[in-house]
C-alpha cells in the first residue's frame, strides 16, 4: 500500500499540491466557528416556500444521519488511503466544495424552513458551530456533498452503490426532519460533479501526466 504513496511523493507537485490542500483543509476548520456564528448568523435571510417539505411531519432523523454520513466516510478511507491520486483528489475537492458553501451560505442565506427540528450532530456543534442549535447551515447542504463526493471518488461498485444509497437516504431524512429545503440538497451533487470534474482534469493535465 504505502509504495504508491513513496512513488507519489517523489513528484515534487503532488505534494505541493497536496500540502495546498491540508493547508485549505486546516484553514477551512479554523475558521468555520468564526464565519457561522459571527458572520452568518446576524444576517437576516429568507425563509422559502417548499412544498416538498409538507410530504413530511417532521421527524428527528438526527442518530441515523450521524451514521450515515460518518460511516462512509470511514469506510471510504479505509477503501482509498492506499491511493494518493484518490486522497488528494478528494481533499481538494472537499475544500473547495465547502468554500463555495461558505460563500454561497453568505450570498444566499436562508432561514429554517417552519417547523424544522435542529440536527443534532456532535462533530459539527464541536468544531463548527460552537453551540447546540444551529439552523442556517443551509445552501447548499454539506452532508449530501460530502456524501456526493465519496461516491464520486469511490471505485469499489460495492461501496458506490452504499454511498449513493445512503445519500439519497440522507435527503429523505433530511427533508423529512426540515433541516434543509429540497433546493439546497438538489444543488449540492451538481456542485460536486462539477468541481470534481475540474480537479479531476487538472490533476490529469499537470500533477501526474507531464515529466518532472
Amino acid at each position: 500500500m504505502w509504495a504508491d504513496w513513496r512513488e507519489a511523493f517523489k513528484n515534487n507537485r503532488f505534494r505541493i499540491h497536496l500540502i495546498i490542500a491540508l493547508l485549505g483543509l486546516a484553514a477551512f476548520a479554523i475558521s468555520l466557528p468564526y464565519f457561522f456564528n459571527n458572520i452568518l448568523l446576524p444576517k437576516p435571510g429568507v425563509q422559502l416556500s417548499d412544498p416538498i417539505l409538507n410530504f413530511f411531519t417532521p421527524t428527528n432523523w438526527s442518530i441515523e444521519i450521524f451514521v450515515l454520513i460518518y460511516v462512509c466516510t470511514v469506510l471510504s478511507l479505509v477503501s482509498n488511503i492506499k491511493d494518493p491520486k484518490v486522497i488528494l483528489l478528494g481533499l481538494q475537492v472537499y475544500v473547495v466544495v465547502n468554500f463555495m458553501r461558505m460563500v454561497s451560505l453568505y450570498l444566499f442565506t436562508l432561514e429554517a424552513p417552519e417547523g424544522t427540528i435542529p440536527l443534532s450532530d456532535p462533530f459539527l456543534t464541536v468544531f463548527a458551530y460552537g453551540k447546540e442549535v444551529y439552523v442556517k447551515d443551509l445552501f447548499f447542504s454539506g452532508h449530501i456533498s460530502t456524501l456526493f463526493l465519496l461516491y464520486m471518488i469511490e471505485k469499489r461498485k460495492s461501496l458506490q452503490w452504499l454511498t449513493l444509497i445512503s445519500a439519497l437516504v440522507a435527503s429523505l431524512f433530511l427533508a423529512w426532519q426540515r433541516v434543509h429545503y429540497t433546493l439546497d440538497m438538489a444543488a449540492a451533487p451538481l456542485i460536486v460533479i462539477a468541481v470534481y470534474r475540474l480537479f479531476k482534469w487538472f490533476n490529469s493535465k499537470f500533477i501526474f501526466s507531464a515529466p518532472e
